[in-house]
């Protein structure tokens, strides 16, 4: 028996029909337009998932590109401002070997103790260099000048708290320091309470390694190595954890910076060093073996002294400082060498996941437009069905 099917049937199954093929129609001429595969989560739930690792990854990337630049720009300021000390350096040993020799008179060394004079100023500005605000070579105290036109003794300086401590007592340094080489010392309580409960740890390093858990002592005094002691005085709020204070020690000399390296993510989990050491590169402190300042002061001292023994005995020491400052001048190459291949494995990675993006989410240009043609053809065919099939009346039936 034949199943009746009612025109109302007919014509919502038709308009059913055309919705679906707009709806395809739509959503081609959107991929057209934005050229884009995937234009919202729906398109590809499993494609946009992939594309939002992708751009995680690629957010990094540029990140650590970034960073490798910076890097990069910061050795290569590093590498000329030692460049022109070395040569400095080499002037000032020509003249303590033409003034030490037997030709020599007072009246050239008086003169030649002028210049320098100018050459240990003109080092000392090189190794006042600043990069974007940020001294090159003071370590990780890069917002004070590291070095000083003379000497001076052994000190400690002012303790400081980090701005957000909850503590509101005070503190003071105290102490004789008898450190080797300037030091940035950290102090962290890491569990809360008054003197002689609250706990804390020691770094001799600003902050980066962490020492052993102690407990403070009940009259508020500790000891953190090389003769250094912080003074806690109560307020009205105890030691706090996460609670950190911050000392420097500095050694005899012309230096006033620490021996600390900056550092940056060049990459996952790797981490690099691309600061010079200012006190190894200027100083007999940390890998350095003759104090670069101390020895131009001694020149000039014995070139005004007229003492051509004094002045021959300085020679060795301006080639030790020549070489001492060459040594960081090929670090500085090698460092922007690993740069160089960090920042290209980078951009290699940067276009592999830029084509991997593509390939997901990007549309075939050719194959779309076929298809949007054909679809347009399906459009106007049901376009014209529709009509068709609006047009009939009961005079259809009557015929």
């Amino acid at each position: 028996m034949a199943m009746r099917i009612s025109d109302n049937t007919k014509f919502n199954t038709m308009m059913n029909n055309l919705f679906t093929v707009q709806d395809r129609y739509n959503e081609l001429m959107d991929k057209m337009s934005s050229q884009k595969n995937i234009n919202k989560p729906s398109d590809d739930p499993i494609g946009m998932s992939r594309i939002m690792k992708y751009r995680e990854t690629q957010a990094a990337v540029g990140s650590y590109t970034s960073n490798v630049e910076s890097a990069e720009a910061w050795i290569t300021m590093s590498e000329s401002k030692l460049t022109s000390v070395n040569d400095l350096l080499v002037r000032a040993k020509e003249i303590a070997l033409a003034q030490s020799s037997g030709t020599a008179t007072s009246a050239t060394r008086q003169q030649a103790a002028v210049e320098v004079e100018q050459i240990f100023d003109e080092i000392k500005s090189l190794a006042n260099s600043k990069y974007s605000d940020r001294y090159l070579f003071a370590g990780s105290r890069m917002s004070q000048e590291p070095f000083s036109s003379s000497s001076a003794a052994p000190s400690i300086g002012t303790a400081t708290a980090a701005p957000d401590n909850a503590f509101d007592g005070t503190v003071a340094s105290g102490g004789t320091y008898s450190g080797t080489v300037n030091k940035t010392y950290a102090v962290k309580t890491v569990s809360s309470g008054a003197f002689g409960t609250a706990t804390y740890q020691v770094s001799e390093d600003g902050g980066k390694n962490w020492g052993a858990v102690a407990t403070v002592p009940a009259g508020g005094t500790i000891t953190l190595g090389d003769g250094i002691e912080l003074t806690f005085t109560a307020g009205t709020a105890d030691l706090t954890t996460n609670d950190v204070f911050y000392v420097h020690g500095y050694t005899e000399g012309y230096y006033m910076g620490n021996g600390d390296e900056l550092s940056v993510e060049i990459g996952k989990g790797i981490t690099f060093n691309y600061s010079m050491p200012g006190q190894s590169i200027f100083t007999d402190k940390g890998e350095g073996n003759v104090d670069i300042f101390e020895t131009l002061d001694n020149l000039k001292t014995a070139l005004l002294n007229n003492a051509p023994d004094d002045i021959a005995g300085q020679i060795d020491n301006l080639d030790t400082a020549a070489k001492q400052v060459n040594k960081y001048i090929a670090q500085c190459g090698a460092r922007a060498n690993r740069l160089e291949i960090a920042e290209s494995n980078l951009s290699d990675l940067d276009f592999k996941l830029t084509e991997l993006i593509s390939n997901t989410e990007d549309v075939d240009v050719a194959d779309i437009t076929t298809k949007f043609a054909m679809q347009e053809i399906v459009l106007k065919a049901s376009y014209a069905m529709a009509a068709s099939i609006s047009n009939i009346s009961i005079l259809d039936f009557l015929r």
